[in-house]
């Protein structure tokens, strides 16, 4: 049979199947936003206003030669394995259990292990029940223990962590840069600076501008160590005018008084060590308050990592709405300024199975001594960036794609989350639409800006917490239930 034939053949079956099951391929009713309109007249499709992501993320060549540097003097035996472990051990890292989930575990588990009531049992069956929950506790709960990073673990966590520490907080400060090309900050507050990641992203994008970086860590080894990697070469001593970027001052503790501010705090893969729920609010309540302008949180790009972001995003809203209306202290108040363009609950909180909202930045790996290394590394993250004021009105906010741009013949499909708390899906397809439209369509990527305004199509979540039955579980077609 000829191919040609068969091809048109199968796309009419799929068009009756389609009709058949009643599900529609809806072309929503969308435009190209006139502002991005304008700047295509003068750049490529592939550089459209609403690209952030940038393609591949190399740290600095000074950064680069002083840390191959630093790590052959230290010569760490079996530095390549141990880089692996630490790796997975981070990547799988959870919040600590709170005393009142482990209640309520060792509640459930009496109940589960004996028909019988706790009271009514003598004393010798009561301690065999209490070994059982313990063990049943040792076996099924999370065991957070803080890491301590001495001479030899800041140096495995250099090797491992520095360079997709730095391409997420680069990621996310170019697209600041991005959104709002003259904004420069002359003060950077970093929470948990580590090895200085974010000095050095912060100075890649900012060169000029910003004047004090404090830097707070409880590791007397890590601040030696992200010291050690600002020093010029030659120098003998880490005094000021010996350090590559100036101005960086490393402390123990966050600014004790209240009037100290800053343009910008950062907190990049610190939240999860912090050892209970009440002291990470109580923390970020602090570094909301030394902000006077943005707060940036970055996390791991898994389930954990996301929902104790919501938590944060839900409490710093929450506080926000709260004092804006009462207008009690206008410099809370606060509104998400990435990646969710809307300040309602993140719609991926209101489905049946939570998926974590993260995002992916491609780098260069750091090369270990006697290891293969990867000529490229992908870093898996969730951020969140709250921006202090109001969010303006009548401004309207171009959605974020949330996951991979589906570029199919003649019709690029993209899923979207909306101004309004929604998520949608849009396809935008080659006859039906412009071509600018489609073009830019076609190089968006995930985690980009989609300039299109117009009509999005029926919501799948609602803002309130509703959901929409359609293409749920209990009212799924037979093409949904596939996967397709």
């Amino acid at each position: 049979m000829d191919h040609a034939f068969t091809g048109t053949y199968s796309r009419l079956f799929m068009r009756c199947l389609l009709r058949k099951l009643h599900i529609r391929s809806v072309h929503q009713r969308v435009e190209l936003d006139p502002s991005a309109a304008r700047t295509l007249e003068s750049v490529q499709y592939r550089r459209h206003p609403g690209v952030i992501q940038p393609k591949m993320i190399r740290l600095p060549e000074r950064l680069t030669e002083r840390i191959a540097q630093v790590l052959k003097e230290k010569n760490i035996h079996d530095l390549e394995q141990q880089v692996k472990y630490l790796t997975n051990y981070l990547n799988s890292r959870k919040r600590p259990t709170e005393n009142t989930e482990l209640r309520a575990a060792a509640q459930y588990y009496t109940r589960q292990l004996s028909s019988e009531d706790y009271n009514n049992l003598d004393s010798d069956e009561q301690k065999k029940l209490e070994q059982k929950v313990k063990n049943k506790l040792k076996k099924n709960l999370y065991h957070w223990r803080p890491i301590s990073y001495d001479e030899s673990m800041s140096t495995v966590y250099l090797a491992s962590r520095m360079a997709p520490n730095y391409a997420a907080t680069y990621r996310v400060l170019h697209e600041i840069k991005k959104r709002i090309p003259d904004y420069q900050p002359s003060t950077i507050l970093d929470f948990g600076s580590g090895l200085g990641s974010s000095v050095w992203a912060a100075d890649s994008l900012f060169p000029d501008s910003v004047k004090e970086y404090y830097c707070v860590d409880v590791s007397q080894a890590m601040n030696n160590l992200s010291r050690s990697l600002l020093m010029k070469p030659g120098s003998t001593s880490d005094e000021d005018q010996n350090l590559t970027i100036p101005g960086v001052y490393q402390r123990f503790f966050l600014p004790v008084s209240p009037k100290v501010n800053y343009d910008v705090t950062i907190s990049n893969y610190s939240l999860l060590e912090i050892p209970s729920h009440e002291e990470r609010m109580r923390l970020i309540e602090i570094l909301w308050n030394k902000t006077s302008d943005f707060l940036i949180l970055i996390e791991n790009g898994s389930l954990e990592g996301y929902f104790m972001l919501m938590e944060i995003r839900n409490l710093l809203l929450s506080k926000s709405q709260a004092e804006g209306e009462e207008t009690v202290d206008p410099a809370a108040v606060g509104h998400v300024f990435s990646p969710c363009p809307h300040d309602v609950i993140c719609p991926r909180l209101t489905r049946q199975y939570a998926r974590p909202c993260n995002f992916y930045q491609s780098y260069e790996p750091i090369r270990v001594p006697g290891a293969t290394t990867k000529v490229k590394g992908t870093e898996r993250f969730s951020y969140l960036v709250m921006r202090k004021g109001q969010r303006k009105q009548g401004k309207p906010s171009w959605p974020r794609v949330i996951e991979p741009v589906l570029q199919r013949s003649r019709h690029v499909i993209c899923r979207l989350c909306n101004q309004d708390g929604n998520l949608k899906e849009v396809i935008i397809t080659k006859a039906k639409h412009e071509k600018d439209l489609y073009k830019t369509a076609w190089y968006t990527r995930w985690g980009d800006l989609l300039p299109i305004k117009g009509d999005l199509g029926d919501p799948s979540n609602r803002p309130d917490g509703t959901k929409n039955t359609e293409g749920t579980e209990e009212n799924k077609t037979p093409v949904e239930e596939l996967g397709c």
